[in-house]
C-alpha cells in the first residue's frame, strides 16, 4: 500500500475518532436533566419513604399519577406500587401524596 493511501486512511479514521468523541460529549452533556421545583419539592417529600434512588421516585411519582389518570383508585395505586417495589404501603401512601401535592394536582381517585 502506497504511503498516501495508508495517509488518507489515517486521517479518516481520527476524523471518524474525533467525530465519536464528540457524540459521547455531547449526549453526557444532557444528563442529568435539570431538576424542576415540582421534582425537587416532590423528592424531598419522598425520600427515605420508598425503597430507590431519586431517579427511581420519579419515575414512580410519575407513574402513580398515570395510574390515577387511566381510572384505578388511590389505593389500587398504593397497593400495586408497593407490591411491585417492595415498599411498605405507608411509604407508597406517603409517595402518593408527594405525586399528587406536586405532579398530578387534578388527578380523580
Amino acid at each position: 500500500m502506497s504511503t498516501r493511501k495508508r495517509s488518507i486512511r489515517m486521517v479518516a479514521a481520527a476524523l471518524a475518532a474525533g467525530s465519536l468523541l464528540s457524540v459521547t460529549t455531547v449526549s453526557a452533556a444532557a444528563y442529568p436533566l435539570p431538576l424542576t421545583q415540582q421534582d425537587i419539592n416532590f423528592l424531598n417529600a419522598s425520600r427515605g419513604n420508598f425503597p430507590g434512588d431519586d431517579d427511581t421516585l420519579l419515575i414512580v411519582g410519575r407513574q402513580m399519577c398515570r395510574m390515577l389518570f387511566t381510572g384505578q383508585s388511590s389505593q389500587a395505586v398504593i397497593d400495586s406500587m408497593a407490591g411491585q417495589y417492595g415498599a411498605s404501603p405507608e411509604g407508597a401512601a406517603i409517595v402518593l401524596g408527594a405525586a399528587r401535592g406536586n405532579y398530578c394536582t387534578s388527578a380523580p381517585g
